[in-house]
């Protein structure tokens, strides 16, 4: 007797295990992770926050799920019991996971010193990586305390020491990958400040 009910007590383990499981893993699959999207601001974006010092390029609150990125919305805002401050938090995780998916290709001079650093990835959320808490800290070894970075379109990020003006040098070329990109960002250069954006103004 005490045999049988082991038994049928290891097969309803089982079976619960059988579905509960799948429901797990379809949960964790299907999990939405907050965004900011570094966008132009010329795109419709209606929940959107300003980076200081710019008219042409803004934040925009998205979620990404599956791979897919969807700014939010007024409406879909309504259904969203978060705060701001719950949604920037969850956001820099989104930012800080993309960072360390990123390994930087480093560009030297003749006299092989570092003139700046270039981030591409197929990942549409590329060019947030910028708003990591730790992403100045991961180039002041390489590039100092200061930096620069331009983001021509959401694949894209270039780092540069705001020590010289290598930025300048590369102008053609950053202006060239926002115009030609199905998903240009901006033609700005920014200074990273107290973990924030500043813009410093458009390249020419």
């Amino acid at each position: 007797m005490t045999a049988l009910i082991t038994r049928a007590c290891v097969k309803l383990q089982l079976t619960l295990w059988f579905f509960v499981f799948p429901a797990v893993a379809l949960g964790a699959a299907g999990r939405d992770d907050w965004a900011f999207l570094v966008e132009p601001s010329f795109m419709d974006h209606e929940m959107r926050r300003p980076i200081a010092g710019s008219q042409r390029t803004i934040l925009a609150v998205a979620r990404s799920h599956n791979g897919e990125i969807a700014p939010l919305t007024r409406e879909e805002k309504k259904t969203v019991h978060m705060t701001f401050e719950q949604i920037h938090a969850e956001a820099m995780k989104t930012a800080s996971a993309v960072l360390a998916r990123l390994k930087p290709q480093f560009i030297r001079n003749k006299k092989n010193v570092i003139r700046y650093a270039v981030l591409e990835s197929d990942d549409p959320l590329t060019a947030s990586c910028v708003l990591a808490p730790e992403f100045a800290a991961s180039f002041r070894a390489t590039l100092g305390p200061d930096l620069l970075v331009a983001m021509p379109h959401r694949n894209q990020v270039l780092v540069f020491s705001k020590q010289d003006d290598a930025h300048l040098q590369m102008a053609e070329s950053i202006i060239n990958g926002y115009l030609g990109s199905n998903y240009p960002v901006s033609r700005e250069i920014f200074a990273l400040e107290a973990g924030g954006l500043r813009s410093l103004g458009i390249l020419r």
